[in-house]
């Protein structure tokens, strides 16, 4: 269906709107103006000029119009129509999507704010299963877990029940199963019983065959499932006018699942861009030399080689397609494949003809080795740099296609629900109404007014307006500014420092002294140098060059950056980084101006009344390493009752050492310890925020603390997967205000947004918000007051004072803690006072 995005600059085309309003003439060559809406529900102008076919048209409101031949205007990238020649413009009927669309939406009222979660028709508080015990009558090579897996999927194809694991070499299915397994396993010990979703371990059973159930509901005609959030329309929705691209719709589903059995699918929607060139087209289309290729990632052509495959290009081989070659028993790679049965002979043939040169491909970026590949077989992944490049029109449109707001958003979700079959096996529906406040959801909007506070005790609403009226809540007890600045760029600096000084001037708190040095750039040894030079100081500036300055990038010169953060962490001084492309960026000023004062230990703004009886809050991020899921250690941020930061410790690991729990309560006796020898008290209220999901055990976390009358909150602070939230007014989905919660029934469970209105809009181009997912592990805070403090902590971000930050600042700055410790710029195991890492 042709929309507003498809609209070219000066390019004929053809929609279908609906006329809703009359609007202003600001020129007189206008014969009429009008506010239009087409069938995805964009809205923007159309302009009949008095030159146009139809300037005296009776335009009817509300009335839907096939326009023929209309104008495109593109202008600052808002993409409208204009009058033309050749404009028809012919009255119909309400399109069919329109009429769907509005019966879609008969439950939706106006006025409330909804998120795009979808309820289950049925209560899953108990499922009724028939649990199995898989036994061996031989030896396995996989480990019991892994078999179980493999087993689990193979009766899933066998039969139509929906099947899942339970434990190693345990399984449990909706319905009784009489198949065979593969040998040397077998079925044994059936016993029926239910599954409960307060229990968490089988409301993880209930959810993965929710999901299981979910995917059969997919229409296999229309879609691709590969996994319920890996869903694709087969048709696409955009195609490149040079055939190298197309994107489709992609849907991610979840299942939410609460303790009191509400079971709801999220949905997120997106463009999924699909290649259509291959290597051997891409090297011909841009004018650069191979080199430049070395890292592209690509993919084999499924449309041609029979295995899936995907590395990246690591440049041209010695040999081509028929060159015999020594680690093929010296054939040719032209024989190999025919040998394989890899490409059909045709394509075989053709390729013989041309003989192309071959390419070295890396499969494995954990090994250095290559392997050789034809170039007209392999098609370059869809990576938007790659996009940008080849096809600048085609990432044009997509970009801005992808930026959906929420009518759109909401509509497209709503219409793909509203597709799905039933659930088998499970006699439910998924109900194609956006979850808003109801019986599963109380809601509710943080009071925003004046709860910032800043120089003598002066309260505003958002950081920007405190600081210009008011200035800093605290400014540092020392603070000496030391400039370390490449010597190449030293005349462009004073233009940045001027701004600077006058921004820490007009927030009233001027540096107490300022020194200044110079460096030359080079290797890191001299680096070393120019940092030890500088003692005695709160806090320093220093300009380096960006990372991929070519200088850095060929070798000529070391990247400064690691090297001086290294060096002042270790002499305990905070820095703040300006890149050298940034120095005559005006906006740097503010951010890099809050990051010297909190820097040098000054309070920018703190939160006036934090809801709840709170003493401190933990920001706690426990990191992994993503290749082999090893524990590698924790790190804390402590931020106090008033939203300012007290202490952060990074704690890593040594060899030998494996319980998570361990390290996350060393941190946290340490953390106790320092409140106790600062406030001269024992906290008696900490709420600790988890970065992502909890998966150490709660219990051994708490444990030590059992003996005392510390209460104690543990929260997930969930940013991925995490549902939008949108308000319905006038008809139409559009961005709420941050600050707006949702909290299940149940109380362990809720939403909020902390980005929104009034900071953007619509017209802002920035898309829908998405909310945070907030789940509470233990603890008796009721779960509003909880949502409230997140909210309040998201407001704290030292040098966010233009726009809220999604995150609060425990998580944040936790899981930025972490990252410099791990890249050596901050001193591990010890208790860090101050932000170095912001």
């Amino acid at each position: 269906m042709v929309t507003q995005p498809d609209i070219e600059d000066k390019e004929r085309i053809d929609m279908r709107v609906q006329v809703m309003a009359e609007l202003d003439r600001p020129s007189k060559k206008m014969a009429q103006r009008f506010e239009v809406v087409d069938t995805a529900g964009n809205k923007f102008p159309l302009t009949i000029w008095k030159n146009n076919a139809l300037s005296d048209f009776d335009w009817e409101l509300e009335q839907w119009y096939k326009l023929e031949n209309a104008g495109g205007n593109v202008f600052q990238g808002e993409k409208s129509l204009n009058g033309s020649s050749r404009l028809r413009a012919t009255p119909i009927d309400p399109p069919k999507e329109i009429a769907q669309n509005k019966q879609l939406f008969e439950a939706v009222e106006d006025g409330l704010p909804y998120l795009s979660l979808y309820p289950i028709d049925s209560d899953f508080a108990e499922l009724s299963v028939y649990e199995y015990q898989i036994q061996a009558e031989g030896t396995f090579d996989d480990s019991p877990m892994d078999a179980t897996y493999d087993l689990a999927a193979y009766l899933r194809k066998c039969t139509d029940s929906l099947v899942t694991h339970a434990g190693a070499l345990n399984i449990v299915s909706t319905g009784r199963m009489s198949v065979e397994l593969p040998d040397p396993f077998v079925l044994a010990e059936e016993q029926q019983t239910a599954l409960r979703a307060a229990e968490r371990r089988e409301n993880n059973q209930i959810e993965r065959l929710l999901k299981h159930a979910l995917k059969r509901a997919v229409d296999e005609d229309t879609y691709e499932a590969q996994k319920i959030n890996r869903i694709l329309e087969r048709d696409p929705v955009i195609v490149g006018s040079d055939s190298l691209f197309e994107a489709c719709l992609a849907y991610e589903a979840r299942i939410e699942l609460f303790p009191s059995g509400d079971a709801f699918v999220g949905v997120e929607v997106r463009y999924h861009t699909r290649s259509q060139i291959t290597v051997n087209e891409y090297v011909d289309q841009v004018d650069a030399d191979i080199e430049d290729f070395v890292d592209t990632p690509v993919e084999h052509d499924p449309d041609t080689y029979d295995t899936p495959g995907s590395g990246t290009l690591k440049g041209f081989a010695d040999a081509h397609f028929t060159d015999p070659l020594p680690e093929l028993g010296n054939q040719s790679l032209a024989d190999w494949y025919e040998q394989k049965g890899r490409i059909s002979e045709n394509l075989a043939d053709e390729l013989r003809d041309v003989d192309p040169q071959l390419v070295e491909i890396n499969y494995d970026p954990d090994d250095d080795e290559t392997d050789v590949h034809v170039p007209h077989l392999l098609r370059v992944a869809p990576r938007k740099e790659v996009v940008k490049a080849v096809a600048p029109k085609f990432h044009r449109e997509w970009d801005q296609s992808a930026k959906m707001l929420p009518n759109e958003r909401f509509q497209k979700t709503t219409a793909f629900v509203q597709e799905l079959g039933e659930l088998p096996k499970v006699d439910a529906q998924v109900d194609p109404s956006p979850a808003g406040p109801s019986l599963s959801f109380m809601s509710a909007e943080v009071s925003r007014s004046n709860n910032l506070q800043f120089g003598d005790g002066r309260t505003a609403g958002v950081p920007r307006r405190g600081l210009q009226r008011h200035g800093v809540y605290e400014p540092p007890s020392n603070f000496h500014i030391h400039y370390l600045v490449p010597e190449c760029v030293a005349d462009e600096f004073e233009t940045l420092r001027g701004r600077l000084e006058r921004k820490l001037r007009d927030i009233k708190c001027p540096p107490d002294k300022k020194t200044y040095s110079e460096y030359e750039l080079g290797k890191a040894i001299e680096y070393n140098e120019a940092s030890a030079a500088i003692d005695d100081v709160d806090v320093a500036l220093v300009v380096v060059p960006s990372p991929d300055a070519d200088s850095i990038t060929e070798g000529t010169i070391d990247d400064p950056y690691p090297e001086f953060k290294k060096a002042f962490g270790k002499q305990r001084i905070p820095t703040q980084m300006v890149r050298m492309t940034n120095l005559d960026n005006k906006w740097v000023t503010d951010n890099t101006a809050l990051g010297l004062v909190a820097g040098a230990g000054g309070v920018p703004w703190r939160v006036g009344e934090m809801p709840g009886d709170v003493d401190c809050f933990v920001g706690l991020d426990a990191t992994r390493d993503p290749a082999s899921g090893q524990f590698l250690g924790a790190s804390a941020n402590v931020v106090l009752a008033d939203g300012t930061v007290f202490v952060s410790k990074t704690q890593s690991l040594q060899s030998g050492e494996t319980f998570d729990e361990d390290a996350i309560v060393d941190v946290l006796k340490d953390i106790h310890r320092e409140f106790v020898r600062a406030e001269g008290r024992s906290p008696e209220s900490i709420v600790i925020h988890r970065d992502g999901r909890l998966f150490e055990d709660v219990g051994k976390i708490l444990e030590p603390f059992a003996e005392t009358e510390i209460d104690i909150d543990i929260l997930d602070i969930r940013k991925s997967g995490a549902p939008r939230a949108a308000v319905r007014e006038d008809g139409d989905f559009k961005i709420d205000n941050k600050g707006r919660l949702f909290v299940a029934k149940h109380g362990d469970y809720g939403f909020l947004t902390t980005t929104g209105r009034p900071e953007f809009d619509e017209s802002d181009g920035l898309g829908t918000p998405r909310a945070l997912r907030v789940v509470r592990r233990s603890g008796d805070t009721p779960m509003a007051t909880l949502l409230k403090q997140v909210y309040w902590l998201s407001e704290s971000h030292i040098g966010s004072a233009q726009r809220s930050t999604r995150l609060p600042v425990t998580t944040y700055y936790a899981d930025r803690c972490a990252d410099h410790a791990r890249r050596g710029f901050l001193l591990n195991g010890e208790l860090i006072r101050g932000v170095p890492y912001v």
